[in-house]
């Protein structure tokens, strides 16, 4: 679906489900200003859509910092009138809370937490000054609602953005404006994928993984890509306010089928 003469603005557009998400706006019509700090894969991910006949700038920065959110929000109007803003930046990492280095505290909050603020006030001040609708939609993640050992300020960052939505989706609905989070599960991304390359055994570390999800395998950075897009397309027009979950299934689990032939137990009523 095609949503004519609009722009949007897409931050960690240069990776994984940045990238994937920015070259399917792209093929579905959207004008794009794409952020990240990788100037070079930012230059080479542009340069693919204009010569495919696309619209694309990119804005080189961290979005940890006003003043790029700022850019490229003048750089997508430039191009269109601003009709979606997707923040995909971010990064994840794990640590003991007693031993956490403050200065780690901080940059995960930055990016994660303040980087999705200052990108949505940015675009609501833009939306504000023209009367325009539009959408916000941010990439949170299941770490938002459940914990996992080691990720506590991960899974703060992303709980937090996931009440801003909610916050910007009843403040500002009046006025046409939506706001939605999507939360995926594990994603095959290049981050994930050189993780595993951190494990004993790679592919044991990757099978484990796979594992928690009924599905039986890592989610596909197109897939996050796909629900965004609909979620900024005028057939999501009464979605907001929610975290959308695109999981396989993950965070639907209490228990996963045994897979060992002697730990199966035939169908039993253990409350009677």
């Amino acid at each position: 679906m095609t949503d004519d003469r609009r722009s949007a603005v897409i931050t960690g557009a240069a990776s994984g489900i940045g990238l994937a998400t920015a070259r399917r706006l792209a093929a579905d019509g959207w004008a794009l200003a794409c952020v990240d700090t990788n100037a070079a894969a930012l230059e080479q991910l542009v340069g693919e859509l204009n010569e495919n006949g696309r619209q694309a700038v990119a804005v080189n920065g961290d979005v940890s910092d006003r003043g790029v959110n700022e850019r490229s929000c003048r750089a997508a109007v430039e191009l269109a009138p601003l009709g979606a803003w997707v923040g995909v930046a971010g990064i994840a990492a794990d640590y003991e809370l007693t031993t956490v280095p403050e200065s780690d505290v901080r940059r995960l909050i930055d990016i994660n937490q303040l980087g999705m603020l200052w990108g949505a006030i940015e675009a609501l001040r833009v939306w504000q000054s023209t009367g325009a609708a539009g959408t916000i939609v941010v990439t949170s993640s299941v770490h938002a609602r459940h914990a996992a050992a080691g990720s506590g300020i991960y899974e703060m960052t992303k709980a937090s953005i996931e009440a801003l939505i909610r916050n910007i989706a009843i403040t500002y609905g009046a006025q046409g404006i939506r706001a939605v989070a999507v939360a995926p599960g594990a994603i095959s991304t290049p981050a994930l994928q050189a993780s595993f390359g951190t494990a004993v055994n790679p592919d044991a570390a990757r099978r484990h993984l796979e594992r928690q999800a009924p599905l039986n395998r890592l989610g596909e950075t197109t897939e996050i890509a796909a629900a965004i897009a609909f979620l900024i397309s005028s057939a999501a027009s009464y979605i907001s306010g929610i975290t959308l979950t695109v999981d396989g299934a993950m965070s639907s689990v209490l228990m996963l089928p045994a897979t060992d032939p002697e730990a199966l137990r035939p169908p039993v009523d253990t409350h009677g």
